[in-house]
């Protein structure tokens, strides 16, 4: 047992047996980051005072142009800001709950265990300090998450999110999800949709403040020069 604890890296891969564990009973986890929490809420918050921002925005220039009998910008802004806040939150529900870009534990993705890994499970060692190992295949199996990331998957361990995440992109400070996919594929697309609708309901919002001072302008000059 002795021996065992002092060898080497490449002595256990060549001395312990090729079986692996069982993925039901490897380590649990490692906890997430605390922040990750106090970045969603703080994401959730950003997104609904957005749009919050940009309702009150379209209102008031709606009431601006109430000097203007029946104008169609009055009927279609509010509509457009509603539906551009009605997607906004479904991105930004999916943006909290779709996690489909983690790899999860599953027979599938987490054997074969590395002979060096079953050594030190066995040994009831940390794999603290540990690197990741790569496997005859070009996979490379990650010790903190005892799974096996597929190859040219730009996977990544994210150190806040304590998890392995396929076509990373980056981790969001602000909404505390790790940003990854493409196309598709993980929740890139709910990221993406969420500030692009925060882009058009400022541009909505704006559009009809803007007209309702041009409008009001032009009523108020037209009604000054009838009685000046």
């Amino acid at each position: 047992m002795a021996l065992l604890r002092v060898a080497s890296d490449a002595q256990m891969d060549a001395e312990a047996p090729l079986e692996g564990i069982d993925w039901l009973k490897l380590p649990p986890l490692q906890k997430r980051g605390a922040e990750r929490r106090t970045e969603a809420f703080t994401g959730v918050g950003v997104v609904l005072g957005i749009i919050a921002a940009c309702i009150a925005g379209t209102h008031t220039g709606v009431q601006l142009m109430s000097c203007v009998p029946d104008h169609a910008f009055r009927r279609w802004l509010p509509l457009l800001v509603y539906g551009e806040a009605s997607i906004a939150l479904i991105c930004l529900l999916g943006l909290m709950f779709d996690d489909s870009a983690v790899i999860k534990r599953s027979k599938l993705t987490c054997a074969p265990t590395p002979p060096s890994v079953k050594t030190w499970l066995q040994l009831a060692e940390s794999s603290k300090g540990r690197k990741n190992i790569t496997g005859d295949d070009g996979r490379v199996y990650c010790v903190r998450c005892h799974v096996w990331r597929p190859r040219d998957s730009r996977a990544h361990h994210c150190a806040t999110c304590q998890r392995c995440v396929v076509d990373f992109d980056h981790h969001c400070g602000v909404f505390g999800r790790c940003i990854a996919g493409s196309g598709f594929r993980g929740n890139m697309k709910w990221f993406v949709t969420v500030i692009a609708c925060g882009y058009a309901g400022a541009g909505t919002a704006t559009a009809s403040l803007l007209l309702g001072a041009l409008k009001c302008g032009e009523i108020g000059a037209a009604s000054y020069g009838q009685f000046g």
